[in-house]
């Protein structure tokens, strides 16, 4: 919602980009940045639907019948950083709040997550900030073969990746053994 406008609908695969809600305009998409720079909206999320590109094109299907939604979750920080700190509709500080710190005080996992402190889960991302790469969905981890984001262009990419201080992803490999998640028990929500 943030990097596509309801134009993909008229691309000769437009119901690749089905999605619930469905995309906005231009002027929808510069409200959610704005949103975002001056803290109308507290957090990003994606609500990762991995389909294959042949689901989703599917000629079978009609509109009501569309598969909703789209692989966003390896691409959703990398296109933030490019799109909103590299562009300067963001800052630092505000890119790590809508993505760490406020989700954490929003689902009442703060101080535990979403901030580095004495006595804080050690969960890190390392940035590249100059790393540029060319989005390619078939090259992701999702089971999804595609990214409605292929072929762009994105500068800022994460490097490594630690959970609980130990490396869970390091140059796009994924290190953590299977099952290493971990359930946490909500706190109380604080305030923003």
């Amino acid at each position: 919602y943030l990097h596509l406008t309801r134009e993909r609908f008229d691309d000769p695969d437009g119901a690749k980009y089905a999605g619930a809600p469905p995309l906005r305009d231009a002027a929808d998409v510069e409200r959610l940045w704005n949103g975002l720079r001056f803290g109308d909206v507290d957090t990003l999320a994606t609500d990762h639907a991995p389909w294959m590109l042949a689901d989703k094109l599917d000629p079978a299907q009609t509109a009501m019948e569309l598969r909703q939604g789209v692989a966003d979750l390896e691409t959703c920080l990398p296109m933030l950083f490019s799109e909103g700190v590299q562009t300067g509709r963001l800052s630092l500080e505000q890119f790590v709040a809508v993505t760490s710190t406020n989700p954490a005080k929003l689902f009442g996992l703060y101080p535990r997550k979403g901030t580095i402190a004495v006595g804080s889960d050690a969960d890190l991302v390392l940035w590249n900030p100059k790393e540029t790469r060319r989005v390619d969905g078939a090259a992701m981890h999702s089971r999804a073969d595609f990214s409605p984001y292929d072929g762009r262009n994105v500068t800022g990419w994460p490097v490594l990746t630690i959970s609980r201080g130990e490396i869970a992803a390091k140059d796009g490999a994924v290190l953590a053994p299977l099952g290493r998640g971990k359930l946490l028990k909500r706190g109380p929500h604080r305030g923003l």
